[in-house]
């Protein structure tokens, strides 16, 4: 992808903390997150995964945060990891910053440098599953939260052989890869109309684009809700019933189109 047809990422990231499905579960206990890594020409990219219980090869599903200070959110990110292992899923939090700076709202240069070194890392760290007996490969989901969002779209054009499914958070299409919505897997949008920092025209361009393309999706705009509609932290952009409802789409979505035979 050209630097110069990356979009204008300002509106992409979320609070200074990194945004995440904090929803999925009332419990603080669950499967232990492990540090591993992997390498990216040639130097090292964190993750941490959590990993189900029993034996087997589980599908996956990789967690990309959006934009503020490395580490931001771990502590929330690690409980999401533990609820979705509980799901049944081998959990993935890809640590896109490894290699490059940490970006903050309003450092669009910085974003659009290094977005194809993020893609590239994710790419790296969905072939570096193909090696682990613990997970299927066939059936590998993206989860993104705005900036992360973008990046799953954008990671998912160049590995659309390799995706089954994507949850996009407020997030869109980066500009440019137009051409590539006919290769991407299903896709869950979910946006707020009142979203200020990534427009819900971004969610309702990506839909149009779906639907013209005849890709499977779904898409549900929450009414009043804003961006990180879902993170208790955002103070009174926090939704809670959006965030509720939200949660029941994601997990019904992944087991759609990850563990079929689950879903009647």
């Amino acid at each position: 992808m050209r630097e110069s047809r990356l979009p204008s990422l300002a509106p992409i990231a979320t609070l200074a903390a990194a945004v995440l499905l904090i929803a999925l579960a009332p419990s603080r206990a669950g499967a232990e997150w492990q540090q591993s890594q992997f390498d990216f020409a040639g130097k090292p990219v964190i993750d941490f995964h959590c990993a189900p219980a029993g034996a087997g090869a589980h599908p996956v599903v990789i967690l990309l945060h959006g934009a503020g200070y490395r580490g931001s959110g771990y502590d929330d990110y690690q409980q999401a990891c533990a609820d979705l292992a509980a799901q049944g899923y081998y959990v993935d939090f890809i640590e896109y910053f490894s290699q490059t700076p940490a970006v903050l709202p309003g450092q669009n240069a910085e974003m659009a440098k290094d977005f194809p070194t993020w893609v590239g890392e994710i790419s790296v760290g969905i072939a570096a599953l193909a090696g682990n007996p613990a997970v299927d490969p066939k059936r590998i989901a993206l989860m993104g939260f705005s900036l992360g969002s973008f990046l799953s779209l954008a990671t998912a054009t160049a590995n659309h052989d390799k995706i089954a499914a994507i949850v996009e958070y407020y997030g869109g299409l980066p500009p440019g890869l137009e051409s590539q919505v006919k290769y991407l897997p299903p896709i869950l949008i979910l946006h707020g109309d009142a979203d200020q920092l990534v427009p819900v025209a971004q969610a309702s361009d990506l839909d149009a684009m779906l639907t013209k393309e005849d890709r499977p999706h779904e898409m549900h705009i929450y009414p009043g809700a804003n961006h990180a509609f879902n993170f208790p932290d955002a103070g009174p952009w926090y939704d809670a019933a959006a965030a509720s409802d939200a949660r029941e789409r994601s997990l019904k979505f992944l087991a759609q189109y990850l563990k079929p035979a689950a879903v009647n």
